[in-house]
C-alpha cells in the first residue's frame, strides 16, 4: 500500500517536471522530424525521385537499422556519458543527418544518412525514456514517461502543418528545403537539451518526484529466471506494437492520397490533427497504467490500436480513416510509455536503462520489419489495406499475451 506524502520536501517546482520537459522537447525531434515527418515527406520524394512503394519500405527500413545499432550501443555509451550528453550528442547527429539528406537525390545516399538519423533517435529516445526511473517513483512514473512521449505529437503537428506548404527554393525540391528546417530546429532543441536535462536528482540535491511504497518494491517479487521470461514475454508484445504501429505512421498518408483521395494539404491537416491528439496518449495510459496496473494498460491499448488498423484494412470510406486516426491518436505511444515505466518498476532504477534496450531491440525488430513487409505487400496488391487488416489481428494478439503477462501488478 502506498503512503500519500512525498519524498521530496523542498517547496516549489520539482526539478523533476524540468528533465521531464525537457525529454519531451527532445523527443519533438528523435521522433517527431527524424521519424514520423518521413510519412509526410515521403510523397514528395516519391515524385520528386521516382520512389516506388518497395523503395519507401527500404527507406523506413534503413532508419529501424540506425535505430537498432543506437540500441546496441546504449548499454555501453549511456553509463559512460549520461542522459544529457548522450541526448545532446544525438540530436546534433539527427541535425547532420538531416542537413545531408537535404543535399543529396541518391537514394544510396539517402538510405546512409537516413540510417545515421535512426541512430540519433535511438540515442534521444532510451536515454530521454529510462531517465524518467530515476527522477520518478513508480506512482507517477507512468504520467511522466507519458509527458516525455508528448513531444512527438508536437513534431508530427509541425510536419503536418509545414511541409504540405514548402515550395522549391534556391533550387532546391520542397521536401529538401523540409529536411534542412528540421536540421536547425533540431539544433536548438540540442541546445536546450543541454541546458535544461540533469542525469540523476542528485545533481540538484533532491529525491525522486512521487508516493513512497510502504512494502517491497514490485521488483524484488521477481526472481532472476521471471525478470528473464518477463522480458522476452514484454519484449515479443514490444516487437508486435513497432512492426503495426510503424507501418501506420510510414504509410498512412500515402494511404490518404493514394487511396482515400486526399489532396497533400488536406492529409497534412489529418495528420496535424492526429499529432494533437497523440500528444495525450501517453499521459492518458500512462496514468491508466499507474492506477490499473501495467498489465491492463497494455490491454487497453492494443484495444484500441486494433479497432484503428482494422477501420482502414476492410475499406476506403472516409469517415472510418477519420475515427481510425483518432483512435490511433488517443493510444499512438501508449505501449513505449507503460514499457518505460515497466522497466523501472521490475527491474529497478538501476536496470532500467538495460532493461528498456532489451525491449527496445524488440521493438526497434518489428519497426524494421513492418514497412517493408507492408511495402512490398502493396506493390502486390496495389494499396495498404491488407497490411492495415493483418495489423489489426496482430494487435488483437497482444491484448491476449498483455493479460497472460506475470508481473507483481497483478493484483492491482
Amino acid at each position: 500500500m502506498r503512503a500519500t506524502t512525498p519524498l521530496s520536501t523542498k517547496p516549489g517546482l520539482h526539478y523533476a517536471w524540468v528533465v521531464a520537459f525537457a525529454g519531451a522537447s527532445a523527443m519533438i525531434c528523435g521522433l517527431g522530424l527524424a521519424r514520423f515527418a518521413f510519412g509526410m515527406m515521403l510523397p514528395s520524394m516519391s515524385t520528386s525521385l521516382g520512389l516506388s512503394y518497395g523503395q519507401g519500405g527500404v527507406l523506413g527500413f534503413a532508419n529501424m537499422v540506425g535505430y537498432l545499432v543506437a540500441v546496441l550501443l546504449a548499454p555501453i555509451i549511456l553509463p559512460r556519458l549520461g542522459t544529457r550528453l548522450t541526448v545532446t550528442f544525438s540530436l546534433l547527429l539527427i541535425a547532420l543527418s538531416m542537413f545531408g539528406m537535404a543535399l543529396t537525390q541518391s537514394f544510396a545516399t539517402l538510405c546512409a544518412l537516413y540510417i545515421i538519423t535512426g541512430i540519433g533517435s535511438g540515442g534521444v529516445v532510451l536515454p530521454s525514456m529510462s531517465v524518467m526511473s530515476h527522477w520518478f517513483l513508480p506512482s507517477h512514473r507512468g504520467l511522466a514517461a507519458g509527458l516525455v512521449m508528448s513531444g512527438p505529437g508536437f513534431g508530427i503537428i509541425l510536419s503536418g502543418f509545414v511541409v504540405p506548404r514548402l515550395v522549391p527554393t534556391f533550387g532546391l525540391q520542397s521536401w529538401q528545403v523540409g529536411w534542412i528546417i528540421f536540421a536547425a530546429i533540431s539544433t536548438a532543441i540540442a541546445m536546450l537539451a543541454f541546458v535544461l536535462l540533469r542525469n540523476h536528482p542528485l545533481q540538484k540535491a533532491q529525491e525522486p518526484f512521487g508516493r513512497a511504497q510502504d512494502h517491497s518494491t514490485l521488483r524484488d517479487a521477481l526472481t532472476g529466471r521471471a525478470k528473464l521470461r518477463l522480458l522476452m514475454s514484454m519484449g515479443l508484445i514490444f516487437a508486435i506494437y513497432g512492426a503495426v504501429y510503424m507501418l501506420y505512421v510510414t504509410f498512412i498518408v500515402t494511404s490518404m492520397v493514394d487511396a482515400y483521395g486526399l489532396d497533400p494539404t488536406a492529409a497534412g491537416t489529418v495528420w496535424s490533427s492526429f499529432g494533437f491528439l497523440s500528444i495525450f496518449s501517453g499521459g492518458l495510459f500512462g496514468i491508466i497504467s499507474d492506477r490499473l496496473g501495467r498489465r491492463r494498460g497494455l490491454a487497453m491499448a492494443f484495444a484500441v490500436l486494433s479497432l484503428s488498423f482494422l477501420l482502414v484494412g476492410i475499406g476506403t470510406d472516409v469517415a472510418a480513416l477519420y475515427i481510425s486516426i483518432l483512435l490511433f491518436g488517443l493510444a499512438a505511444w501508449s505501449i513505449p510509455v507503460i514499457m518505460a515505466a515497466s522497466a523501472g518498476d521490475f527491474f529497478g532504477t538501476a536496470g532500467a536503462a538495460n532493461a528498456l534496450a532489451a525491449l527496445t531491440f524488440a521493438f526497434s525488430g518489428g519497426q524494421a520489419a513492418g514497412p517493408v513487409i507492408a511495402g512490398f505487400l502493396a506493390e502486390c496488391s496495389g494499396d495498404f489495406s491488407a497490411s492495415y487488416a493483418i495489423s489489426g489481428i496482430a494487435a488483437s494478439l497482444a491484448i491476449a499475451m498483455s493479460l497472460r503477462l506475470k508481473t507483481p501488478d497483478q493484483g492491482s
